[in-house]
């Protein structure tokens, strides 16, 4: 909640919370969203959709009152295509926590939970996100830098392998609302020391995500970094 002073007075502005995900929804893959009204009073909030190019494709609001639960899946607010995938953005005056479940041919495969919105940082030039990645036989890595904001973000992402080495450096500059995703083994290849950290340095908060396959590109998991571990 932010006071300021109106010329009529003394007013008090609520600023909406903003809550941002990565989200996929493919022919095989979903997101589901658990919208938790975290705060003992009632509340709204709105659920806007974008695809990977930051195109608005759904927008649907709903009511939630004190410590109550609503559930959305993605996929029955939008059309499936080939760019349904990239940002998901929760506004609210309220305190939410957001439950994203992912599915694999309607079956349940992974859950997390985003509990900070989006921080309002504007007094910061660089926010830095990390999160680890493996290019095993064993194992391989998806990497989506999302842009939640209504202004462009310019991020260089920083790979290193296990030794602490560098293996690769990418400069991107992202849209409003964009999405851009990388397969790091098709950027490392794969080898037994290719693991290690991603470091992430943005010019906005952003939200990475990490998607872990397995050896036959099954997904196991779907990890959300929503907040940055460093500022400056």
């Amino acid at each position: 909640m932010v006071i300021v002073l109106l010329s009529t007075g003394i007013g008090i502005i609520a600023f909406p919370n903003n809550y941002a995900l990565y989200y996929a929804c493919t022919q095989e893959q979903d997101t589901a969203l658990v919208i938790m009204n975290s705060g003992g009073s009632d509340t709204f909030y709105t659920i806007k959709v974008y695809d990977a190019y930051g195109t608005l494709l759904e927008a649907t609001s709903d009511d939630l009152a004190g410590f109550e639960s609503n559930y959305q899946r993605l996929s029955d607010l939008i059309t499936i295509s080939g760019s349904t995938w990239g940002l998901a953005l929760i506004e609210t005056r309220g305190i939410l926590t957001i439950g994203v479940e992912t599915f694999i041919n309607d079956q349940w495969y992974s859950s997390d939970n985003i509990l900070d919105p989006i921080p309002d940082n504007a007094e910061y030039t660089y926010h830095w996100y990390g999160l680890n990645y493996s290019n095993t036989t064993d194992q391989t890595t998806g990497i989506a830098i999302v842009n939640p904001s209504n202004s462009p973000a310019a991020a260089t992402v920083f790979i290193y392998d296990s030794f602490g080495t560098p293996q690769k450096q990418i400069d991107i500059v992202l849209d409003p609302h964009e999405t851009d995703y990388y397969d790091s083994a098709d950027i490392l290849g794969t080898a037994d020391s290719m693991w290690g950290v991603v470091d992430i340095k943005a010019t906005v908060p952003l939200v990475a995500a990490a998607e872990y396959f397995n050896a036959d590109k099954l997904l196991l998991n779907v990890d959300q970094i929503s907040h940055y571990y460093y500022c400056e």
